[in-house]
C-alpha cells in the first residue's frame, strides 16, 4: 500500500448508489456506532484511572464523567435495541438489550453491519484481489 492511497476511496464510486431504506439503516448505524463508541472511550478511561489510582482529576470532573458515562449507557442501551429490532437482527438484539453488554454489542454491531453494506454495495473487488510483492513472483 502506498503512502497517500487511502484518498482514492474518498470519492463517490460511479456504482455506488443506495436507495433511501440503506441510507436510513447507515445513518442509524453511525449514530449507534458515534454514541457506544464514546461511552466505550469512557468507561476504559474511567478503568484505567481507576487501576492507576490517579488522584488529580477535581471531583466535579468525576462527576460529570460519571454522569455522562452513565447517560452514554443508558442511550445506546436505548437506541441499539431500536436499531437492532428495527433491521431485524435478534441475536443482536438480545445482546444490547443485556446492560453488560449494550455499549460492546452496539459498537461491534454497528461496525460489523456497516461492512455488509459496504460489501453488498460495492463487491468484494477489493477484498478479493491477491497482494504480491513489489518484483512479482520469482522462479526458483
Amino acid at each position: 500500500m502506498r503512502l497517500f492511497e487511502f484518498i482514492k476511496y474518498d470519492a463517490d464510486a460511479p456504482g455506488a448508489e443506495v436507495d433511501d431504506k440503506t441510507r436510513l439503516e447507515l445513518r442509524r448505524l453511525a449514530n449507534l456506532f458515534l454514541l457506544a463508541g464514546v461511552t466505550l472511550t469512557l468507561f476504559l478511561l474511567r478503568a484505567i484511572a481507576e487501576a492507576l489510582s490517579v488522584s488529580f482529576i477535581p471531583t466535579p470532573v468525576i462527576v460529570v464523567w460519571g454522569a455522562a458515562l452513565l447517560f452514554g449507557w443508558a442511550a445506546t442501551l436505548v437506541y441499539g435495541v431500536f436499531v437492532t429490532f428495527v433491521a431485524r437482527r435478534y441475536g443482536w438484539l438480545v445482546l444490547c438489550l443485556l446492560p453488560l453488554t449494550s455499549i460492546p454489542a452496539g459498537v461491534a454491531y454497528a461496525w460489523i453491519r456497516r461492512g455488509e453494506i459496504e460489501s453488498a454495495v460495492l463487491g468484494d473487488e477489493r477484498t478479493a484481489r491477491p497482494r504480491q510483492r513489489r518484483g512479482g513472483r520469482r522462479n526458483r
